[in-house]
């Protein structure tokens, strides 16, 4: 059991003793504590990943504490690489653009409609982001971080236009590009009237014209 930040200078030392208690009450050899609880003074919950092949629940006391089962299948996630980086085994990541552009679909959305309420909601767009652009995996520390530096909705959005286009076209084949991004351009033209769906247009045109242009 592993109470975790890479950034250990930051974790807050009267957390170590809730961690232990929350663990008391885990009966599985592999767990462990991560996130903000760690070393912000307010939080909204409590990340604790559990390792097993067995679906069992866990009955905390803590009613702020969010149990997540891993299994061993997950090994390949770059969310659960990311909230245990350098503890749970290595395994080559399954991640592709198409999951990525998934990401996009389900954030552009949800941004336009809650706004400045953004924090949880881009934790994946982030991700996705960093590790197709840097090949650099953030931790959670350093994914809170990066969140925080955005002001509001609309520097995301921005973040989404600078980034994207060169990432698509830096890690896949133009005819790839072409081929998924016409066929996508097409599903939005005919939603345009919505905002999520005229600013995704947008960006798979320009994502297109990438390609074109070379």
């Amino acid at each position: 059991m592993i109470i975790y930040n890479p950034h250990n200078e930051h974790v807050m030392g009267e957390r170590i003793l809730e961690a232990e208690k929350i663990f008391a009450q885990i009966p599985a050899k592999y767990c462990f504590i991560t996130g903000s609880f760690l070393y912000k003074e307010k939080y909204e919950d409590i990340d604790v990943f559990v390792l097993t092949r067995s679906k069992k629940t866990f009955d905390i006391q803590n009613k702020m504490v969010k149990v997540t089962i891993i299994d061993f299948n997950d090994l390949y996630s770059l969310f659960y690489h990311s909230v245990s980086k350098n503890i749970l085994p290595c395994r080559p990541l399954k991640v592709t653009l198409s999951d990525y552009w998934s990401v996009i679909n389900e954030v552009i959305p949800t941004l336009l409609n809650q706004k400045n309420k953004f924090h949880k909601n881009v934790r994946f767009l982030v991700l996705y982001t960093q590790y197709f652009k840097t090949g650099e995996l953030l931790d959670t520390f350093q994914l809170n971080e990066r969140i925080s530096s955005f002001k509001n909705y609309k520097e995301i959005m921005t973040y989404i236009t600078q980034e994207l286009p060169s990432i698509i076209n830096k890690n896949a084949k133009p005819s790839y590009v072409k081929r998924f991004f016409y066929t996508q351009a097409g599903y939005y033209k005919e939603l345009q009237e919505y905002g999520a769906q005229h600013f995704l247009y947008d960006l798979t045109k320009e994502i297109t014209r990438g390609v074109v242009h070379g």
